[in-house]
């Protein structure tokens, strides 16, 4: 199944911490899911991803017996999850973390151009599904309990 992430920061610099966006897209599934984050565009990119892994894993059901390629728009995130690139100390906790999601269940991570992503692309581009199973989109914090929908989660 094929499923894409983005971050993006709305900031001069996207090297500086600031407002942006977290989203991902399965387009088999008709999921679409965007948040506002604040980070650096890397943290924002590496936010994007766990939120997607942490749905899948929510979601297990869904993806069972399935094929989980995971595209970006971000050749250095790629590049980092695929060639084991130098990663930053702030980015070394959601690195780990995005190995530990993939102790638990195998993906792939590819690159895709951003045209061809349908993470950052508007709600309409994607043709709407009728859903042919139940999803949770409930996010749970490290502590185990629920953030509530619009909430933010700490990684």
């Amino acid at each position: 199944m094929r499923c894409y992430f983005n971050g993006i920061t709305l900031g001069d610099d996207p090297m500086k911490k600031s407002e942006g966006t977290v989203s991902f897209a399965i387009p088999d599934l008709g999921v679409v899911f965007r948040s506002r984050w604040v980070g650096d565009i890397y943290e924002c990119q590496y936010a994007a991803l766990l939120s997607l892994l942490q749905f899948i894993d929510t979601n297990k059901k869904a993806f069972q017996d399935q094929t989980i390629e995971i595209y970006t728009d971000s050749s250095v995130v790629a590049y980092h999850l695929t060639k084991g690139g130098q990663i930053t100390k702030k980015l070394k906790a959601s690195y780990r973390a995005v190995m530990q999601y993939k102790s638990k269940f195998a993906f792939k991570i590819n690159w895709v151009p951003l045209r061809e992503n349908p993470a950052c692309h508007g709600l309409n581009d994607m043709p709407p599904l009728k859903p042919s199973i139940q999803l949770n989109f409930d996010v749970k914090g490290p502590n185990h309990k629920t953030i509530r929908r619009g909430g933010s989660l700490m990684i």
